[in-house]
């Protein structure tokens, strides 16, 4: 699957795929990308002819990236230096790789098995998977887990634990089930608990949590029943307490590898990312379409975020959850598609 892409508007001779270039700058474009990959520093021209190992005249080669220049491809940090990509030099890049590059069998194994021995808890497997993502690539991995308030309630049980004490199960359609421990204010009999279940169930299933809310406090059925009006004041309390869902982070010690983050101005808003869970929901947020995306710099539409890159797994259903990569837009888009398109596949069959 190919990457999906958020531009802003272009120039209108700027070229919008690698097959618009010429044979020659299409060929230098990715030189040089896969030169400032590597090296993290800007790229002069007797750089690429030794990468290139082709006979240009050394000005045919500067006219070249010069013409990517002009096309808005390329740029100079400082004067007198090499060139780097910009955010449209990276689109180009990454929209012209075929697919995913495929993961090795050894390699897929291992992640497979750590995973599956993680599938009972949704929470824990989502860790694992930004854990995972963080140590093959050496990026930030991350996983936003689902928003409950958007999932579709399947099913409901209350489980009598003592005089006053109900464990409430409430299974979402997907299979994930979430638990909370409700506390009433007068005891309810064991039939009772049977009777408010059924009668919770007939008005709230096939109900997103986030109505359920709602409706637990207004509809009529329930408000006139003492001992569902009873169950419902607490469920709505154990709801409004609960843990909301959360963003797993793995790898973020390895920011330090990356010459982009040396600078404060380009640290603090990753530091920000990894303190507060709530710029997370904005920074994945996209169309609703599931699947690989690739967002690069500007395009994110933030100005503290122009020099990041996310690559992430949109998993279908409700809730906007997703799993990727965060790190600088010099990424190797390679390596790091092929892990996010696999481990999101997998987890994707998981939940």
């Amino acid at each position: 699957m190919s990457p999906r892409r958020r531009l802003h508007p272009v120039a209108r001779s700027a070229p919008r795929r690698l097959a618009e270039l010429t044979p020659r700058q299409r060929h230098v474009l990715e030189l040089l990308v896969r030169q400032f990959l590597s090296t993290a520093r800007p790229v002069a021209s007797q750089a690429i002819a030794v990468e290139g190992k082709f006979a240009w005249a050394p000005a045919t080669l500067r006219q070249a990236m010069n013409e990517l220049e002009e096309l808005g491809l390329l740029e100079q940090p400082h004067a007198a230096a090499g060139r780097v990509p910009t955010d449209r030099g990276w689109r180009l890049f990454v929209d012209g790789l075929a697919a995913p590059a495929p993961l090795a069998p050894d390699e897929a194994e291992a992640i497979e098995a750590v995973l599956a021995r993680s599938a009972r808890d949704v929470e824990e497997l989502l860790a694992q998977a930004s854990r995972l993502l963080a140590d093959l690539s050496t990026q930030v991995g991350f996983a936003v887990a689902p928003n409950p308030d958007e999932a579709e309630l399947a099913g409901l049980e209350l489980v009598h634990l003592g005089e006053r004490r109900v464990l409430l199960v409430l299974s979402v359609r997907g299979g994930t089930v979430r638990t909370l421990q409700l506390e009433l204010v007068s005891p309810l009999s064991r039939g009772e608990l049977e009777r408010v279940a059924r009668l919770l169930g007939e008005r709230l299933l096939g109900r997103t949590l986030g109505e359920v809310r709602r409706r637990l406090a207004h509809d009529e059925a329930l408000v006139r029943d003492g001992a569902a009006a009873l169950v419902a004041e607490a469920v709505v309390e154990a709801l409004s307490t609960a843990r909301p869902p959360g963003v797993f982070l793995g790898g973020t010690a390895h920011v330090a590898r990356h010459p982009e983050f040396r600078e404060a101005s380009s640290l603090r808003p990753l530091l920000v990312l990894f303190d507060r869970g709530e710029p997370w929901r904005e920074l994945v947020a996209g169309d609703d379409e599931a699947g690989l995306s690739v967002t690069i710099g500007r395009e994110h539409g933030r100005a503290e975020w122009a020099h990041l890159s996310l690559v992430q797994f949109r998993m279908p259903g409700p809730g906007d959850a997703s799993i990727g990569l965060l790190g600088p837009r010099r990424m190797d888009y390679d390596r790091a598609l092929g892990l996010v398109d696999f481990v999101g596949r997998r987890l994707t069959s998981l939940l």
